[in-house]
């Protein structure tokens, strides 16, 4: 059984603190590069506009204008979460939030060589009340908890959204080697993970589910073969 690795306390003072100075260079640096696209948009969009464009130009400024707009819709997703409330109360639609956390981690999973199915039934209102900012952040702690624990294999990457009555329920699975840490409640302990230290402080479970009790709800474990799977459930407003 591999043991759960742990960073020293002043250690993780460090990381969390550059974590903090990684969100302030990120905010600036997506704007830099949002004004850069705008003008390569905007030179591309000139330059189409000519009359003596030759074919093989002009489907190489389509090319760079599709990739552009990607890359800006990429940006605007990153701000959406690096600017969300973190103290508010209000509606929030469960469906559309998750449809944001994977768009993402989409990348990220692509790279990994692995695949990503969201299941939602349309006719249903996945409205919950609370902090969007807050339960996106949970969100992406489980997405990304899921991609750790396929790194080098490959599979599936689920994610569900379910109701009933009282309750709207996110389940989101993976295809690994499952749960090495025993018992399986100690990972939600802060600190606790078996990713070597330079790749996490172990903190994402533990916030995932302080975030959910925030909300009135619960996150917890379910044994699953192969994999593992994590439940996250979060009371619908009366």
């Amino acid at each position: 059984m591999e043991k759960p690795a742990s960073l020293p306390p002043g250690d993780v003072l460090v990381a969390l603190n550059r974590s903090a100075t990684v969100a302030r260079l990120l905010s600036s640096a997506v704007h830099e590069v949002n004004n850069a696209l705008q003008v390569i948009s905007g030179t591309v969009e000139i330059l189409e506009g000519r009359p003596d464009v030759d074919p093989t130009l002009a489907r190489s400024l389509e090319r760079l204008r599709t990739q552009s707009a990607r890359a800006a819709a990429a940006l605007a997703d990153v701000l959406v979460f690096t600017k969300a409330p973190l103290d508010e109360s209000v509606p929030v639609n469960m469906r559309d939030t998750v449809a944001h956390s994977i768009a993402l981690r989409t990348f990220a999973v692509r790279r990994a060589g692995l695949a990503l199915r969201f299941e939602a039934d349309e006719s249903i209102a996945f409205i919950v009340r609370g902090s969007r900012g807050q339960l996106q952040q949970a969100i992406l702690n489980l997405l990304v908890n899921a991609e750790q624990a396929m790194a080098g294999s490959k599979g599936t990457i689920g994610v569900e959204l379910t109701a009933d009555d009282a309750w709207v329920s996110l389940r989101v699975t993976d295809e690994g080697s499952g749960v090495a840490v025993q018992p399986a409640e100690q990972m939600f302990d802060p600190f606790t993970s078996t990713r070597i230290a330079t790749e996490g402080a172990g903190l994402g479970l533990w916030a995932s589910r302080r975030i959910a009790e925030a909300h009135g709800g619960t996150l917890d474990y379910e044994a699953r073969s192969p994999g593992s799977a994590f439940v996250m459930k979060l009371p619908r407003p009366k």
